[in-house]
């Protein structure tokens, strides 16, 4: 950050479809209208529940980037931190509409940040007011232990905040590799490797306020009554499945390395694959059972 730049804190929030959740998060944000070295920019990736026009009345001070509707969770990111860089940004915010926020969480990781700019961090995840686990790359569950900082290997982006070197040092995140899901652990892990630090904050707090439930790979796919070559589009081709081939092909291939991700790739599917028969096979009707002791005529 020069020295004759004003700080400017810049909160990202991606939207679509969920009026009532966003203009509840955002109620608990009003106190940036009254700080200028505050600003939220909201990118509504083509909302028709009137998301847009119910934000501008509500909060006015809140800056709306639209979107066509394809740019999903990373493609909303991105284009919020261009708007960002525009605006003269020296922290970034990531932060999610289905969350609450609150002024204390949010200022302490930006006040981090901005006076340690090698370090990126995430506040601690709460489910129904008990913290919750974030599990790394390598499926080891970090949870800080009081305020202090648990270091980790990728970060979600529930509540991320970060300096604006991280963009000025590598750039943007890669929303054609990653459309929707790791959109945020990739972009971190890439931080990582670039030298920088990320930790989760047990002292920032961030409230899940409807955690998802993330089904497996076996009922995503059986779900619904599909036609089956839809149920591969939906599950390994659309871009926002967290199933998606290629987001998890790219990711294997940063964080293991190509050799290492042409050996854990294929050991994933032939497992998906195998969770996808065994429960089919469950779910099919036991055939009827001949009775063995007819009586006789």
């Amino acid at each position: 950050m020069s020295g004759t730049s004003p700080a400017l804190a810049v909160i990202i929030i991606p939207v679509f479809n969920r009026m009532r959740v966003t203009l509840a998060c955002l109620d608990r944000l009003a106190w940036c209208a009254i700080d200028p070295a505050w600003k939220i920019v909201v990118v509504d990736d083509g909302s028709t529940d009137g998301t847009g026009a119910a934000v501008r009345q509500k909060h006015p001070h809140v800056e709306i980037v639209k979107g066509t509707g394809h740019l999903y969770w990373t493609g909303a990111i991105v284009r919020g931190m261009r708007r960002a860089m525009e605006m003269g940004v020296t922290e970034i915010v990531w932060l999610n509409d289905d969350t609450g926020p609150d002024e204390p969480s949010l200022r302490r990781i930006v006040d981090h940040v901005r006076h340690n700019p090698s370090h990126i961090l995430a506040s601690c995840a709460l489910i129904n007011g008990h913290p919750s686990a974030t599990c790394s790359l390598g499926r080891r569950p970090v949870l800080p232990v009081g305020d202090e900082l648990a270091p980790a290997d990728v970060l979600a982006g529930y509540q991320v905040a970060f300096s604006a070197t991280v963009m000025r040092d590598i750039g943007l995140p890669d929303a054609g590799r990653w459309p929707h899901y790791a959109g945020d652990s990739s972009y971190t892990r890439q931080a990582r490797r670039a030298g920088f630090q990320l930790f989760v904050d047990g002292g920032s707090r961030i409230e899940l306020c409807d955690p998802a439930i993330e089904t497996g790979i076996a009922q995503t796919f059986w779900r619904g009554e599909i036609p089956f070559a839809l149920r591969i589009q939906r599950t390994f081709f659309a871009k926002n499945s967290r199933f998606r081939f290629a987001s998890r092909w790219h990711l294997d291939c940063l964080s293991r390395g190509l050799a290492a991700a042409m050996v854990v790739f294929p050991a994933r599917c032939i497992v998906w694959l195998f969770r996808i028969l065994m429960h089919r096979n469950s779910q099919l009707p036991s055939p009827m059972k001949q009775p063995t002791n007819l009586p006789q005529s």
